[in-house]
């Protein structure tokens, strides 16, 4: 019955393809509104899935082996792809406040979390583990607050926003390399590396992706509110770069579990900004704060969303 009931929910989907065929065929969505993952095809929506989380959480990715690594509140897990069953955890309360992760090629995990002092001040924190989720390293950055989702650069840096409007480069010694202030930023919620070392970032309530140099000058950028009429730009979350230069971006629209109707969850722009097509099910999902077009990948292998050109850690 449950399955029926997901398939008659996805026909009710909004598919609008702005400027030609552009549409992703199949995406993984982090529904935070929600509290689960689905999987969404939108040739057989017979094969549609979603995994039920028990809490809300925030990062996802393929690791290889049809495994996905989630985040957790105090970690992190791994879920088998076929069996959508927790096959893998790793608890600590060291790392309370936890919201992104990254397996590394080596088998090393990297997690990053929020942190509030007794004294109410605030700090963002990574934990490096071993392979056995040993701990490594501990990188404490005093006076940040509000980590999303973080990503390494092909220096293995880390590269992440925080305090509203700023965007940084750090290392795993706790040394900030680099910071970077857009003012029109509102929690960036997303910082990935792109060729030839430029940053591509998602500037939450700013509703915007910008493109920024090596030095940190403004390229471009993509959105934008208010938006396209009925679309709705609200939080701009998770970036993904295509294969063809497209990108696509998780439009957040509030923490309730029918804010989805608010705006249409998933966007995709051509590289010269233009909002090619969008995705709205606020039947089948709530507010999606990441979304993983799964068209040109195997979920056996793991995947970054690094573009071409750049290099592993």
């Amino acid at each position: 019955m449950h399955r029926t009931i997901l398939i008659w929910l996805a026909a009710l989907a909004s598919v609008v393809a702005v400027a030609g065929e552009a549409r992703s065929h199949k995406m993984l969505l982090m529904d935070e509104s929600r509290s689960r993952m689905h999987y969404v095809n939108l040739d057989d929506a017979s094969k549609n899935w979603e995994i039920v989380f028990p809490k809300r959480y925030r990062d996802v990715q393929l690791i290889g082996n049809r495994r996905l690594l989630v985040s957790s509140d105090s970690g992190f897990c791994e879920y088998d792809w076929d069996t959508r069953k927790l096959v893998a955890e790793c608890r600590d309360a060291r790392m309370a406040g936890s919201e992104s992760v990254r397996r590394l090629p080596d088998g090393r995990t990297i997690v990053g979390c929020n942190k509030r002092n007794a004294d109410k001040t605030t700090a963002i924190v990574f934990h490096e583990l071993d392979k056995a989720n040993k701990p490594l390293r501990t990188a404490t950055f005093d006076g940040l607050n509000t980590l999303r989702l973080f990503r390494l650069s092909s220096k293995g840096t880390l590269l992440f926003g925080a305090n509203k409007t700023f965007i940084f480069e750090a290392d795993l010694d706790g040394k900030i390399l680099r910071k970077i202030e857009i003012k029109d930023g509102g929690h960036f919620y997303h910082v990935a590396e792109m060729r030839d070392g430029h940053l591509l970032a998602a500037s939450g309530y700013g509703g915007f992706i910008v493109e920024l140099d090596a030095k940190g000058k403004e390229l471009k950028r993509w959105g934008g509110k208010p938006g396209p009429p009925g679309m709705g730009f609200f939080f701009f979350g998770a970036t993904q770069v295509l294969k063809d230069g497209r990108i696509v971006v998780a439009n957040w629209t509030g923490h309730g579990e029918r804010d989805s109707e608010k705006g249409h969850q998933v966007l995709m722009f051509a590289p010269d900004g233009k909002l090619l097509w969008s995705w709205h099910n606020p039947k089948l999902a709530g507010t999606i704060h990441r979304a993983t077009v799964l068209d040109d990948l195997d979920v056996a292998a793991p995947f970054e969303e690094r573009p071409a050109g750049s290099k592993d850690p």
